[in-house]
């Protein structure tokens, strides 16, 4: 056999080559991935940012010039050299694609991204005040004067970045070593400056991933020769090998052994520009309960899904045969199992029976039983063994069923999926049977689109009947009232609506309040000394550590530190797409729940907490305000702070009453608002009385005074951080406060927005800080552009490790 393997693999190498330059073949298909949607808003929001400090220099600019200067002596000769390999690696790009077989049409992508490049250049240069002429010359000039933008880099970073998915990793990883070494080179020559290069680098990548989005790219598959060899490093020798018959499986292909039996065969393949990263993260964020793949590497994933076969087959389920798994020399990813008949989106009604239907419901309750959830239920990965019988097939997806959510989402899929093949009669008659009525009633919640895949939506969209008509019959069948939907998209129009509209409504509420326009805060943003806004960052995380001894005080169980504070970090999370106060209890009430705590007693606790912060912060405010310490002491300005016409408007308390009492006057007036809230009176009367019965446990933490002094120590210390945190993001402008007027803005806004039901007080409480500010005399600019910073280092940057906090609880299970 392994003589037959090296015969394979000779014959296939001496096809292709030894040396693999191009990704795909020279035929492959051109698609537009959500990668290059991705990179052209990043580019974009990148050119927004850098525009702030353009044309520069900036102090980053200054920093590195003196770096570069001190490093003159010893690389000053190599800038030239860099600069100039930049520019040979992009001629050579082009050069081997006009010389390659099939590939001239890269020539005209490479053509459309460099056009882009140069306009779009010319274009940013002038919103920065560069003169044309300076853009042209730059093109063709390598040394001063400094121009924002280096159009040169701009466009041979188009060109390297377009062909970028035409190449094999290897050379894709060097050109953006080149890249980055070019831009560099050309800040040592003072073609160009930091921000420049920066800039001209974005403008490369949007032209590029323009060009992508209009003309399409390459997925980087392997040919089917390149398969050959990979399958034959492995020991599997084949005769031939194909696409597989499912479209959508773009990484799955049919490999036919010398035995004349079929192989199925997945393929990671090394060269492949990877959509599925992308599209991972974008379903985790716009879908709840959701995972993104984002650190698995191709070994990681196949060895992921070898393991879960093998798993799901020990525990009885029908699984595909593993043949082989593991890397090939040239670094692709497989897996090759044994090929199933048919699947179920080939079969008909007639060819799908009774028996067989049951055999598919069997094998995913066997599956959820064992403890894993499928993840991806489709009809192209329900399928029918050689010997007749049901199967399951790709686990790539596969994972602890620690949410039910994951099962009931499973169930849901396979119901619609059969009900394709055999109608919803059939489909749900199987269902009653495998699962009861009481089972079919709870997967009815996630009976809807945004459970189901791309291709069984799409299936759905061209079939029958509709979703809800299969719903209707499925509340029949199970006998029941049917149920709201579960909430699985986090993203929907209606919420990007929503927030643009906030967005919009807060720009106006601040201008009109601070007196000042966009380009005062873009000006005093720029101004800003970043490394008291590092500082600012670096302090953040230290806020959850006091609330997580909050936390610990708050509950009678024995709880470990480190969990806590995940937990805390994991509400920074959450609080993106619910209200603070609502994502802190709905978070505290799950995770004390993992801890055999009735929810009864796991709200009260999460209710003692957020009552003893509120005491904590209303103590605050009265100490301040009655002890004489400084505090609201100047007016509140409405004009810009050079406006010295001495016109002042009311306090910022007169203004908080107000609104208060506008937003109760609206509440009375509009009928809907009015029985909308007198609605809930009964409802929440209800919940307070069953709350104050399951409570009486949990409310003997108040009778031991370390739990309370844990409990207000612990909310304590996080106000004061955060008054810290709002501090040095005020420093980062030159100016300086009260730390009693600083607590006194934190806690104020920290009470006011955590009343709005705005995820994460949005909008409301960037207005408070910005008019607190202004109470204390900071000029209206320099206090937008503070609200704007501390907000960014206390609510919008936390999520990043927030989701690392999420995904450590759910790993460990204490969620």
């Amino acid at each position: 056999m392994a003589d037959r393997a090296e015969r394979t693999r000779t014959r296939a190498v001496g096809l292709d080559g030894l040396v693999r330059v191009w990704s795909s073949g020279a035929g492959a298909p051109r698609l537009r991935r959500p990668t290059d949607i991705l990179l052209l808003v990043v580019s974009v929001l990148a050119l927004g940012v850098l525009a702030l400090a353009a044309p520069g220099p900036s102090g980053a600019d200054d920093a590195l010039d003196t770096l570069l200067a001190w490093l003159q002596p010893l690389f000053g000769w190599l800038w030239s050299v860099v600069y100039a390999v930049m520019t040979l690696w992009a001629v050579g790009v082009v050069v081997l694609a006009a010389a390659s077989r099939g590939r001239r049409r890269l020539l005209v992508d490479q053509a459309t991204a460099s056009a882009l490049a140069f306009g779009a250049a010319l274009g940013v240069g002038a919103l920065a005040g560069t003169h044309p002429s300076a853009i042209v010359d730059g093109l063709v000039s390598s040394g001063p004067p400094v121009v924002y933008v280096a159009s040169r880099v701009a466009i041979l970073t188009a060109i390297i970045v377009t062909a970028s998915p035409h190449l094999a990793r290897p050379w894709r990883y060097a050109s953006r070593v080149v890249i980055g070494l070019g831009a560099v080179a050309a800040i040592g020559l003072n073609a160009t400056n930091l921000i420049g290069a920066s800039a001209a680098i974005a403008v490369g990548i949007a032209a590029a991933a323009v060009t992508h989005l209009v003309l399409g790219s390459p997925q980087g598959r392997l040919t089917d020769a390149q398969v050959q060899v990979a399958l034959a490093d492995l020991g599997v020798p084949t005769t031939s090998v194909r696409a597989s018959p499912d479209p959508s499986a773009v990484n799955l292909l049919v490999a036919r052994t010398e035995q004349d039996t079929d192989l199925r065969v997945t393929v990671y393949g090394r060269d492949a520009w990877d959509s599925q990263l992308v599209g991972s993260l974008w379903t985790a964020l716009t879908r709840r309960g959701e995972r993104a793949q984002l650190w698995g590497t191709r070994r990681s994933r196949v060895e992921h899904e070898a393991l879960f076969t093998l798993l799901a087959s020990k525990a009885g389920v029908p699984t595909l045969d593993v043949v082989a798994v593991g890397v090939a020399d040239q670094g692709d990813a497989l897996l090759v199992t044994s090929s199933p008949r048919a699947s179920l989106g080939d079969l008909d009604a007639d060819a799908l029976d009774d028996g067989l239907l049951a055999g598919m419901w069997r094998a995913v309750v066997g599956l959820h039983r064992a403890g894993i959830a499928h993840g991806r239920i489709d009809s192209s990965r329900v399928v029918v063994r050689l010997d007749g019988t049901a199967a399951l097939a790709d686990f790539d997806a596969a994972g602890r069923a620690a949410d039910e959510g994951d099962v009931l989402t499973d169930q849901a899929r396979l119901l619609v999926c059969t009900a394709l093949v055999v109608g919803p009669d059939r489909a749900l008659a199987a269902a009653v049977t495998a699962i009861g009525t009481d089972g079919l009633a709870d997967v009815l919640p996630y009976l809807q689109s945004a459970a189901l895949g791309r291709g069984t939506r799409a299936d759905v969209r061209t079939g029958t009947w509709t979703l809800d008509e299969l719903r209707a019959a499925a509340v029949a069948a199970a006998g029941v009232e049917e149920p709201p939907l579960e909430r699985l998209r986090r993203v929907t129009p209606r919420s990007v609506g929503t927030l643009v509209l906030t967005a919009l409504v807060v720009y106006v509420v601040v201008t009109m309040l601070a007196g000042v326009d966009l380009a005062s805060v873009a000006a005093a943003l720029a101004s800003a000394d970043w490394v008291w806004l590092v500082a600012a960052l670096l302090l953040s995380p230290f806020i959850q550590t006091a609330l997580a001894g909050a936390t610990l005080g708050a509950a009678l169980a024995r709880l470990r530190y480190v969990p806590v504070l995940m937990l805390q970090y994991a509400i920074q999370f959450i609080s993106l797409v619910l209200p603070s106060s609502a994502a802190r209890l709905a978070l505290e009430v799950r995770f004390f729940q993992k801890f055999g705590i009735p929810a009864g007693s796991a709200l009260s606790f999460g209710l003692i907490d957020s009552v003893t912060g509120f005491v904590v912060q209303a103590s605050l405010i009265l100490i301040i305000v009655v002890s004489g310490l400084p505090g609201f002491t100047s007016s509140l300005e409405t004009g810009s702070s050079g406006d010295d016409s001495g016109s002042t408007s009311p306090s910022l308390l007169v203004v908080l009453v107000a609104l208060v009492v506008l937003t109760a006057l609206i509440t009375l007036v509009v009928p809907r608002l009015r029985h909308r809230v007198t609605a809930r009176i009964p409802a929440i009367r209800a919940a307070i009385a069953e709350q104050a019965r399951s409570a009486h446990s949990a409310l003997g933490v108040l009778r031991r005074p370390a739990k309370v002094a844990a409990m207000l120590g612990g909310n304590l210390g996080a106000q004061l951080l955060q008054a810290g945190v709002l501090a040095l993001c005020l420093q980062a402008f030159g100016q300086t406060a009260h730390f009693s007027q600083l607590i006194l803005i934190n806690t104020a806004v920290a009470l006011f927005s955590g009343l709005m039901p705005v995820p994460g007080g949005m909008g409301v409480a960037e207005a408070g800080f910005t008019v607190g500010l202004q109470a204390i005399g900071v000029p209206s600019a320099i206090a937008v552009s503070t609200a704007i910073t501390f907000r960014l280092v206390t609510f919008y940057l936390p999520p990043i490790w927030g989701a690392a906090a999420m995904r450590w609880l759910r790993r460990n299970e204490y969620v």
